[in-house]
């Protein structure tokens, strides 16, 4: 799969650019921090779902998460934490929503001159979860600016919640409707991560940040991969650090399941937050 090839690509280049950073290092001075910030992902969906001998194209752009966000057929919200001591630390980001997506199309029968309309609905109910242990291997601090360039890796658990339902209904323009046809089945996964984090600032107030992560084995049958990259505008408000926060995310899987089902999907778009660290 050529974003399987992409994805590992990327983590591998990534930790070829860490590894020299080991050196020239700049003491942190200990006591706890933590952050926490609420965040808006409205993720295109594309890829295929194989439920019980059924297959469903999932090709959701942006554009339509909107139309059915307007609509109330899709909704979606996250939240991520994190806590640090020293140069280690621990975060949790977790991510959940629903998509109704519905399409139809019209095929004529001109010999029964008559069209025939077949309808069709996937309702995906996606849930990520991310729990990882990071270090900071090294981090430099730039002359009267208030956030230092870092660089740290993490090594965690990611789990993958994915409820389908796909039904598909014909029915004759004018005339009698068929009987639907409905499968159902819910995907779960846990698997390792390896994945690195930075942030760099290019002004005293603002700071690109990036964390992607690798999970599963490369030679296996379930694997996912997540980048996220956003540009955060530091405030000071309320005695912390507060910042807002405008990014994109790419979250893909790839897995078989012994019951022959099967789930090759991708979630990606752009992402909203508030941040506080304190």
């Amino acid at each position: 799969m050529r974003w399987t090839t992409f994805a590992a690509t990327i983590w591998l280049a990534m930790l070829a650019v860490v590894t020299p950073c080991l050196a020239e290092e700049e003491e942190q001075a200990p006591g706890w921090q933590f952050e926490v910030m609420p965040y808006l992902w409205i993720p295109g969906n594309f890829g295929t779902i194989d439920v019980r001998g059924r297959t469903a194209n999932v090709d959701t752009t942006i554009g339509d998460v909107l139309t059915l966000l307007w609509h109330g057929d899709t909704f979606a919200g996250g939240g991520y934490f994190g806590a640090r001591y020293d140069r280690f630390s621990v975060f949790a980001d977790a991510y959940g929503g629903y998509v109704n997506a519905i399409a139809s199309e019209l095929v004529p029968l001109p010999r029964l001159r008559r069209t025939l309309e077949i309808g069709a609905t996937a309702r995906l109910h996606p849930v990520i979860a991310d729990v990882a242990l990071g270090y900071q291997l090294a981090e430099w601090r730039v002359p009267d600016w208030r956030r230092p360039i870092s660089v740290g890796m993490y090594l965690g658990t990611r789990i993958v919640h994915v409820g389908v339902d796909l039904t598909a209904k014909a029915a004759v323009v004018g005339g009698l409707q068929g009987p639907g046809r409905s499968v159902s089945n819910s995907f779960t996964t846990a698997s390792p991560m390896v994945g690195v984090r930075w942030e760099i600032p290019v002004h005293d107030q603002v700071s690109f940040n990036f964390r992607g992560d690798l999970g599963g084995l490369p030679s296996g049958d379930r694997l996912n991969w997540n980048f996220v990259g956003d540009v955060r505008y530091w405030m000071d408000w309320a005695g912390t650090q507060t910042w807002l926060s405008a990014g994109y995310r790419l979250v893909g899987f790839n897995s078989n399941f012994d019951s022959g089902d099967e789930l090759d999907l991708q979630l990606r778009g752009p992402l909203v937050a508030l941040g506080f660290a304190f």
